[in-house]
């Protein structure tokens, strides 16, 4: 029977060929196998020949279908999709907020309280201070003779109860001039302490004593 007569086409045309050409093969090879004649393969070594390619070409359909079987039987994967999160929703702690969403209103922090604290004062106020240090100040015979000017600056600490401690001198001239401002320091009476909220404090006070020659000429002058 011819494939025409089977009246099958196209694939079923193909299968039933080789399925035709397989049965040949298999008669041929189990009546009487391959013979030589003048050492070449009769005809029936070509046909085992032709039966062995097909047999090759069955082999790989059948390893392409096992691979579509393969890929047939593949687990799917399921995606699902999250919506996100509506505007003004708070997102779980630690977590960065979804593009878009609102952050949530941050509440403001109360300015610390700004605490004023009123500086130690000499008896009397600043210009007492400047009439003490000119009717007090003894210009040092040395910087008399080499008419040492300048600023002498000295840091002391006022205690809660006026007193001045730790009397520190910062900036000296020479002549003396440094020694004759820590002892008008010194000598000062207590003053104002500083105070903060009411309550005295102990501070730190900077004072700056000009030793000016002429001027000092000039009030020992009028003191007499």
């Amino acid at each position: 029977m011819t494939l025409a007569q089977a009246g099958v086409g196209g694939k079923d045309a193909e299968s039933a060929r080789i399925a035709a050409d397989r049965r040949r093969c298999s008669a041929s090879t189990t009546d009487k196998g391959p013979t030589m004649r003048n050492g070449r393969l009769a005809k029936t070594g070509g046909l085992s020949l032709l039966c062995l390619c097909f047999g090759a070409a069955a082999a790989q359909d059948k390893a392409r279908a096992g691979d579509a079987d393969a890929q047939e039987r593949e687990p799917v994967v399921r995606v699902e999709l999250v919506e996100p999160p509506t505007p003004g929703s708070v997102p779980a702690p630690g977590s960065a907020p979804a593009p878009g969403a609102q952050r949530p209103p941050v509440e403001p922090q109360p300015a610390p309280a700004f605490r004023a604290i009123a500086p130690p004062e000499f008896p009397g106020g600043e210009a007492a201070l400047r009439a003490y240090l000119r009717e007090n100040l003894q210009y040092p015979s040395q910087a008399r003779k080499d008419r040492t000017q300048g600023v002498v600056v000295v840091r002391f600490d006022v205690d809660v109860d006026g007193t001045l401690k730790n009397v520190n001198l910062l900036r000296d001239i020479g002549g003396g001039c440094g020694a004759e401002a820590t002892r008008l320091v010194r000598n000062m009476p207590p003053w104002r302490p500083a105070q903060d909220a009411g309550t005295a404090v102990k501070q730190e006070y900077t004072l700056r004593i000009d030793f000016e020659l002429a001027q000092w000429l000039h009030d020992a002058k009028a003191r007499k």
